[in-house]
């Protein structure tokens, strides 16, 4: 009687186990992450001043593969006579 009561004990948690591993969750995919459009042409708020021009060039990220950027939006680099050379 002991090892009957056992045996369905055992069965009867190994069945609410079973039940219980199925996973469930949604099954909807994980969203996907656009990368960044790349940047091809320096902007033109870029050429207002000097300062302007060196916070652009110093925020872009350094890259072998990219294409090189257009200047179309901006004449020319814009430059400061009185202000000291700055490291980007």
């Amino acid at each position: 009687m002991n090892k009957q009561l056992l045996l369905c004990s055992v069965l009867l948690a190994a069945l609410g186990l079973t039940a219980c591993g199925s996973g469930g969750g949604d099954d909807a995919p994980p969203p996907v992450i656009q990368p960044p459009e790349p940047v091809t042409e320096v902007p033109s708020s870029a050429g207002a001043s000097a300062d302007a021009y060196r916070s652009y060039a110093a925020g872009l990220t350094a890259t072998e593969v990219a294409e090189p950027l257009g200047l179309d939006k901006v004449a020319e680099a814009p430059v400061s006579e009185t202000a000291e050379p700055a490291e980007l």
